[in-house]
């Protein structure tokens, strides 16, 4: 087995938020639609070669069960203990043996992507001399340094702030754990430990974004309210054919769809929603089918155009949910590859987009099996 393929994450989110202040701990307050730990663990449980995410809470929070995550296999709940070195101690001893690869990530870091943690591996994977990375930035404010009384003026470019996920090969990071444990240490991050055993680990750049809260006035600015929803609706029939096209990815079958245009209807749908949640337009008024230049017109041209309209009003997209309606193809089998594409389409994670299937149960045209529609949902942020 790859080792990358062979990877669990360790959350430790036992601590109280003494500095960040409040009667709920910051891993549990709601930052958008999800809670500060869902951000993280639901990102993780996103990436197919994580096989478990172990999470160290506090033994008498009863948060945790209203997570969203809380019954799905992969996640493991352990005892935290007093300082952070513990909880990852304890995680770590609840980890099955066979995994080769651990990373450990803040609970108070939910602005972490998926495309940083795939990249984060790849460094890791790619270095064979090393047992660990760790992502860091440059410091940007100045800095001064207290020395008894004294405030001394430091040089910002000799410091780095340190982020993580911070990503090891399990054996070496349980002996550095060990090691502080024999000679009761206790350090801020796993790479301070990892060093400090004589272990070769990494500096890689890390992501600005990847703020960590600490306290209250580190989350107004980075929570994105949904203050724009859009719905967009497509209906096509089909007739005998090759094949047709949804969301950019070709579906070998007997059918084609009845249309003006490439008759893409995801994209249709989709690119209808994010107008709508941008208050344009639908793409009828853009891209009429009475305008003979539209005929057989590429769905991506639709997309982006929509993505430019967008971004002239200084939007763009967040999130997409949308549904397929109809008795065949059976689009299940193509859920992961219509992700990815739209993902790269739309310029946003895989796990903002939702995508399902269904049928009418024989009713109608569609059951029938004459027809096919999409009804999706779309919400905008500003733009970054």
């Amino acid at each position: 087995m790859n080792p990358r393929d062979n990877i669990a994450v360790i959350i430790p989110a036992a601590g109280s938020s003494s500095r960040f202040g409040g009667s709920t701990p910051k891993q549990f307050l709601s930052v958008g639609d999800e809670t500060v730990l869902e951000k993280s663990v639901n990102l993780f449980l996103g990436i197919s070669s994580i096989k478990e995410v172990v999470l160290a809470i506090n033994r008498n929070e009863d948060l945790i069960k209203s997570q969203s995550f809380y019954k799905d296999t992969r996640v493991r709940i352990v005892e935290g203990g007093i300082t952070r070195s513990e909880s990852v101690s304890n995680a770590l001893a609840a980890i099955d043996q066979s995994i080769e690869i651990v990373a450990i990530h803040d609970a108070a870091r939910p602005w972490v992507t998926k495309s940083h943690v795939e990249d984060l591996l790849s460094k890791f994977a790619n270095d064979q001399s090393i047992d660990g990375v760790f992502p860091v930035i440059s410091a940007t404010d100045s800095l001064r340094m207290k020395q008894g009384e004294d405030i001394i003026p430091v040089e910002r470019e000799n410091f780095l702030h340190v982020q993580t996920p911070q990503i090891f090969y399990h054996e070496p990071l349980k002996l550095a754990l060990d090691k502080l444990k024999q000679e009761n240490l206790h350090m801020s991050d796993e790479s301070q430990a990892m060093d400090y055993a004589g272990f070769k680990v990494l500096a890689v750049p890390g992501e600005r974004s990847n703020i960590k809260i600490t306290y209250t006035d580190d989350i107004p600015n980075q929570i994105r309210t949904d203050l724009r929803i859009g719905r967009g609706v497509d209906f096509h029939q089909f007739q005998p054919g090759s094949g047709l096209t949804l969301g950019n990815i070709f579906i070998d079958c007997k059918l084609s769809i009845v249309a003006h245009s490439d008759g893409d209807i995801i994209l249709h749908a989709i690119s209808d929603a994010l107008l709508g949640a941008g208050g344009l337009r639908d793409i009828g008024y853009y891209f009429p089918d009475t305008d003979l230049e539209n005929k057989n017109l590429s769905s991506l041209k639709i997309v982006e155009k929509t993505l430019d309209l967008l971004k002239e009003n200084g939007l763009q997209p967040r999130n997409i949910d949308f549904v397929v309606v109809c008795e065949q193809p059976k689009i299940g089998p193509y859920v992961d590859q219509l992700k990815k594409s739209l993902s790269g389409i739309l310029n946003i994670e895989e796990s903002f987009i939702g995508v399902k299937a269904t049928t009418t149960e024989k009713m109608g045209i569609i059951g029938d099996g004459n027809g096919i529609a999409v009804y999706a949902i779309a919400s905008l942020r500003d733009l970054e």
